[in-house]
């Protein structure tokens, strides 16, 4: 069985659903020159018309028989968090996404499971929020982005939140957005090439530094792209871990420790990156991933994870034991 752990949807009527109740930050639907739907913001274009691929289930179970994937867990895609918006808003948009992706996994049981949204920039609504996807709905977690608004993991605030997933069990799949230096990489697409990597880097740093992983160490995380650049420089956090005293003031272990916690999803781009992971943080930690159906995502995630030099019994960890006992799927 293979199950991919990192699938994102967008259902059809997304567009108008935000014109509508983004109508007071600026958001109004409107058409592009080639008279698809766009969303304006101030009069700029803001969201455009996603392709098929991401709405239409039919389209996607053909594509993931195809690629040899069983099962998707379906989460937003990170431009629809909203986390600029009021908290109100942005609540009222992600609890009608929610039921969305809660009505697409149960047309297809079999098929998908889903991972909901929240409005994070607010975490007291967040944490109700999820509390409903999980019992209510039946999601298995929530995506958040990177960062919420320039807040990173560390933030004080967001401590009910951590401690609502963790009380939950709730997956939390971090997705990089709005990323750092984004202004200084806007050249050949780099705020994507090296722009995401890097802010799910800082967003997981900050995690550890700030000591959310000391206090709260049964939280799951699943960080996108291989887990960005850290744990290929695990070492250096734990150099300056060892000489400089802000760098352990809220933890009592080196930075690797806590990076042993987390999972990561297999979308490396090379087979060799995918090895090394593998080895340095366990079979155990790592999860199918595609980024379906973006073009920066791996069209054939089965496939190459096959390519590797990866053991029988690690890859059937990785293509879905991991992803059942953390989703709790056919548990």
């Amino acid at each position: 069985m293979n199950i991919d752990i990192h699938a994102h949807y967008i259902p059809a009527d997304s567009l108008r659903v935000a014109s509508e109740i983004g109508q007071r930050h600026g958001l109004a639907l409107g058409k592009d020159e080639r008279g698809h739907d766009v969303v304006m913001r101030d009069g700029k274009p803001y969201l455009t018309q996603p392709k098929a691929e991401f709405s239409d289930l039919d389209l996607r179970l053909s594509i993931m028989d195809s690629q040899g994937i069983d099962m998707q867990a379906l989460s937003p895609a990170s431009s629809y968090l909203f986390y600029w918006m009021a908290a109100n808003e942005s609540l009222e948009y992600a609890h009608w996404l929610n039921d969305c992706l809660a009505e697409a996994a149960a047309k297809h049981p079999k098929r998908f499971v889903a991972l909901g949204s929240v409005p994070l920039q607010e975490p007291a609504k967040a944490a109700l929020e999820m509390e409903r996807t999980v019992t209510k709905l039946g999601l298995r977690g929530v995506e958040v982005a990177s960062n919420i608004n320039g807040r990173y993991f560390d933030d004080p605030g967001l401590l009910p939140f951590w401690e609502a997933a963790q009380a939950l069990d709730a997956l939390i799949f971090v997705h990089p957005n709005q990323v750092v230096g984004a202004d200084r990489m806007k050249d050949y697409n780099l705020a994507n090439l090296i722009g995401n990597p890097t802010d799910s880097s800082l967003a997981i740093a900050k995690l550890i530094f700030g000591g959310v992983l000391e206090r709260f160490p049964r939280l799951k995380f699943v960080v996108a792209h291989g887990g960005g650049f850290l744990p290929y420089t695990w070492g250096r956090l734990d150099r300056g871990y060892r000489i400089q005293d802000s760098a352990m003031s809220k933890i009592s272990k080196t930075p690797s420790e806590y990076l042993k916690l987390l999972h990561f999803d297999t979308i490396t781009h090379s087979t060799m990156a995918l090895e090394y992971l593998v080895t340095n943080f366990g079979a155990d930690k790592v999860l199918l991933g595609s980024d379906y159906p973006y073009d920066m995502g791996d069209p054939e995630p089965v496939q190459s994870l096959r390519q590797s030099k990866i053991s029988a019994n690690d890859l059937a960890a990785i293509s879905h034991t991991n992803a059942q006992r953390l989703l709790g799927i056919g548990i």
